[in-house]
Formats: C-alpha cells, structure tokens, sequence
C-alpha cells in the first residue's frame, strides 16, 4: 500500500496552469491529478525510515470564503528560452463548484 500523508497549507489563491486547456475545469483537474512515486522516484518516509511507493496529490481540505484563481497567462518558450504571452481562451462560466477538487469530493470518487 502507498504511503498517505496530508499536508495543510492556508489556501487563498490557485495559480491555474491554462496552457493547452480550454476551460477552468480542465486547469484546476491538472492541478488535482495523482502522480506516482515508484521505483527510483520513491519517497522518504520519516515514520518507517525508509524509501516507501507514493502517491502525490492536490487536494483542497477546505475552501475559504474568498478563492482568487490565478491565470498563468505567460509561460515560458523552451525553444526560445523566452517568456511568451498565452492568448488562447479559458472559458469559465458565472459559477464554480469546487467540490470535486476538494479532498471530500475527490475521496467520494474514489
């Protein structure tokens, strides 16, 4: 079994990463989405003392009264090494339920 453990950080603001993703859902399901660690990318756990499989997620355990989501707009050009505007569309609509990026939605999921 992987190894699980939370970590609380206050939460106010989400810089959404929106290259190549049309809409906000898409942006903040990127930010959500679970990475492995296995093999030569294992973790150090400090309660077994040794390298353990884990499973790395974003998770947000409770949402503030005021959440600023940030767009990445400016990325960085890896064939130019130079900064580049992004001016494709991000749609959102006039509301956003948040639920299934919380730990509680993604939890009934599972």
């Amino acid at each position: 079994m992987p190894l699980q453990t939370n970590r609380e950080e206050n939460l106010m603001n989400i810089d959404c990463q929106i290259r190549g993703k049309a809409d906000i859902h898409e942006a903040l399901s990127t930010m959500c989405e679970v990475e492995y660690m296995e093999g030569d990318n294992k973790v150090f756990c400090d309660r077994c003392k040794e390298k353990c499989d884990t499973v790395l997620r974003t998770a947000i355990s409770a949402l503030p009264d005021v959440l600023v989501l940030s767009l990445k707009r400016f990325d960085l050009d890896y064939n130019t090494f130079e900064t580049v505007k992004l001016n494709s569309r991000c749609a959102f609509g006039q509301t956003l339920n948040m639920k299934r990026y919380t730990l509680e939605g993604l939890e009934e999921m599972e």
